[in-house]
């Protein structure tokens, strides 16, 4: 969460943190507007998290290249990010590693998003005869609510860009379970009802 002038950003790590305690989300809202200072963390316990979570992605990187995927990767500042998954998506590639997303339309907050992984699938949209639909890769062996409401967001923001909400969203899970596919329906009101309702706590 941060204000980009006056207009306040969110992502989707401040929509699972509003589910886990709105009062963390006041006090976010407190450091973007410069009133409080955020607190240094020096986790080697977070850091070693990070590192595995990184490793963890770059192994299912290797193996969509060793399964002879197009992969095409996303780099650059946020703002290049976002153009560049703009122009690729309309390109077709078979994946899109680390898409970023930018949703200012409309008045509140601006919502943004990076996607680990978004899968082409052949399902009809304004990019053509195909669609995508987003992957998450997480160290947890399950399924847990927070990577749910941050593919939801994902799934919000290509139904925006193609005119076409997924019908499945992906989890990479850790340990070698494999991955997790769920029918974004099953979850869509869920995703609605708590993104709306943390933009009232910020108002």
């Amino acid at each position: 969460m941060y204000l980009d002038g006056t207009r306040l950003v969110l992502s989707p790590t401040d929509l699972v943190g509003f589910t886990s305690c709105a009062h963390l989300t006041e006090l976010s809202l407190e450091v973007a507007h410069g009133r409080l200072s955020k607190p240094e963390r020096d986790d080697p316990e977070l850091e070693l998290v990070q590192r595995r979570g990184m490793a963890h992605e770059e192994h299912y990187l290797a193996q969509l290249h060793d399964a002879g995927l197009t992969v095409t990767e996303i780099t650059g500042s946020f703002e290049e990010s976002v153009a560049g998954t703009l122009a690729v998506l309309g390109k077709g590639p078979d994946v899109i590693y680390q898409a970023a997303f930018l949703d200012d339309t409309g008045s509140g907050p601006s919502w943004r998003g990076h996607a680990d992984f978004l899968r082409r699938v052949e399902r009809p949209s304004t990019l053509g005869a195909f669609s995508y639909e987003p992957e998450d890769t997480k160290l947890a062996r399950h399924v847990k609510p927070g990577a749910v409401l941050q593919l939801c967001e994902y799934a919000a923001h290509l139904e925006r860009l193609t005119g076409v909400a997924p019908e499945t969203i992906h989890v990479v899970l850790g340990g070698g379970q494999g991955v997790a596919s769920l029918r974004l329906a099953d979850y869509a009101a869920y995703y609605r009802a708590t993104s709306a309702a943390s933009k009232r706590a910020l108002v």
